[in-house]
């Protein structure tokens, strides 16, 4: 039996909240990479942006190949001895905390071979997703109650608001006492955030509450089949047939390309952020820091509002309303820009500094319902499969994340070579199509993708009321009910959400065992 505190059917402590904020608390530090890996690449070390590209997007392509492997690890950590000792979550975060400090540490040495830092990218990015993959399990791994779901949902988001802000003021007060030029600043920040968010992921491990060790923990015999054992090759097989076979369930293919949308504006605008800010609005570092740092801050207040909201609204339609917000405040970022000649540097300041906070609003409310929604996705697999298997959604997106990341860090690169961009060049030695082109990326890709998933949202038919229901019947299916007493509206909402037909469901299908007959 674990030795974690099961919190599934109760309520969670505060003190149990409190310290599952330590966990999104401690992603400062992949906000160091993602804020500033290229730039420190292309200008302090003066690396080609073609090279710098071609480095980050193999490393994050083979990386990206590495993570469904933590999901599935995470699901099956009860079959080892230390899983049922430390619990399958916890086991999985100390395993990968150490391992993810070594290799952060390393993307940060100066000087070395463009081989050096194409291993320890692909290292990194292999070993990163161990973390977040817990992570994103967490709200349905701790808890049935959907309040504390949203709960949970909430403080993850205040958790990286509050780590944000202290991230971009602290990063203002230390390139301001230590220069922003040269190798040294960037490479004393990493380390110190490296140490803390290390510190904060251990610390925050020890508190997880997960699923105690039981008949829907344990994936064994999903996995065996009427095999006795699972072979080194079919257990490489399994991961990827069941990183594919989910597709197969509606709700999540739903789910899937509402994430895409957001997710992919969202790392589009995070990594030419730095550039946007310095080529084409002429702001310096010191000042970048500032103006992200008060949106993080705001963000926290964005945060309980939202919670709320999505409390009345529901997910989707709360989805949409903070993609409105989105579109209406990046047309007016569009029009800052197009009119930086002609306004004082303090105006631009002020302004940009306004609009993105006002941007948290609407970025807060996308995030946050695209969350709540995804933590009842594994209820939905649960009915399908008959078993819990949060790590494996949460692997799929943390793969999701990495390859997005490696496409929008090729066309970012490629685009930016292509139109003439100058590694270690001066601010304003920039072509004015450089400009352009960063100016319609950070502007326009935020503005189409985040219609994109307004309309998207229609698809979706995951809400309250349907979920009550899927998980009143995966509670009388648990507990040794007869799926032939479902009820027509029963049936009806789970065929609706699964995409294949009831009789089909709970364990009738290989979903899990590509080598199992369906019914």
């Amino acid at each position: 039996m674990s030795s974690s505190t099961p919190a599934v059917g109760r309520k969670l402590s505060w003190v149990t909240k409190f310290t599952y904020a330590l966990l999104p608390l401690s992603f400062t530090m992949s906000t160091m990479v993602v804020t500033w890996q290229m730039i420190y690449y292309t200008q302090p070390l003066a690396i080609a942006i073609g090279v710098v590209t071609a480095l980050l997007a193999v490393g994050k392509a083979i990386g990206g190949f590495i993570t469904p492997v933590w999901g599935y690890i995470s699901d099956r950590m009860y079959s080892t001895s230390f899983g049922r000792k430390i619990g399958r979550r916890k086991g999985t975060l100390l395993i990968a905390a150490p391992l993810n400090l070594i290799f952060y540490v390393l993307l940060w040495v100066p000087n070395m071979p463009v081989w050096f830092y194409l291993l320890v990218n692909v290292i990194y990015y292999g070993v990163y997703p161990g973390i977040n993959t817990v992570v994103y399990s967490l709200p349905s791994e701790m808890t049935d109650d959907s309040k504390d779901r949203a709960a949970l949902v909430a403080i993850q988001q205040i958790g990286g608001g509050v780590g944000g802000f202290a991230f971009s003021m602290f990063n203002a007060y230390l390139f301001k006492i230590w220069g922003s030029t040269g190798w040294q600043p960037y490479f004393k920040v990493a380390m110190i955030y490296g140490v803390l968010g290390t510190v904060l992921l251990v610390v925050g491990a020890m508190c997880i509450k997960e699923r105690p060790y039981d008949a829907t923990t344990d994936l064994s015999s999903a996995d065996k089949g009427d095999a006795e054992k699972v072979g080194f090759f079919g257990r490489l097989v399994s991961v990827f047939w069941n990183f594919l076979s989910v597709l197969r369930i509606k709700t999540f293919r739903n789910y899937l390309g509402i994430y895409l949308a957001q997710q992919t504006f969202r790392m589009v605008r995070g990594t030419i952020n730095g550039y946007f800010i310095i080529f084409v609005l002429l702001l310096t570092p010191a000042e970048v820091s500032l103006s992200t740092g008060f949106s993080f801050l705001f963000g926290m207040a964005c945060v309980v509002v939202w919670a709320t909201v999505i409390s009345k609204l529901g997910g989707m339609r709360s989805y949409r309303l903070g993609a409105w917000v989105t579109i209406a405040l990046f047309v007016g970022i569009y029009i800052l820009a197009l009119n930086v000649a002609n306004l004082p540097k303090a105006t631009v300041t002020l302004v940009f500094t306004v609009l993105i906070t006002l941007f948290t609003l609407g970025n807060s409310g996308i995030v946050n319902a695209q969350t709540y929604v995804q933590s009842f996705v594994p209820d939905v697999d649960e009915l399908v499969t008959g078993k819990r298997r949060e790590g494996q959604y949460a692997g799929i997106q943390s793969t999701l994340e990495v390859i997005i990341n490696t496409v929008v860090t090729i066309i970012v690169g490629v685009l930016l070579q292509a139109v003439g961009f100058q590694s270690g060049a001066d601010v304003t030695a920039q072509s004015p199509l450089v400009v352009n082109v960063l100016l319609y990326m950070y502007c326009g890709t935020v503005v189409v993708l985040a219609f994109v998933g307004i309309l998207l949202t229609y698809r979706m038919h995951l809400n309250e009321k349907n979920h009550d229901i899927l998980v009143a019947e995966a509670a009388r299916l648990r507990n040794g009910g007869k799926m032939s007493d479902v009820t027509e509206e029963t049936r009806k909402v789970v065929e609706d959400l699964a995409g294949i037909p009831y009789e089909q469901c709970w364990g009738h299908n290989n979903v899990i065992n590509a080598l199992h007959k369906a019914a």
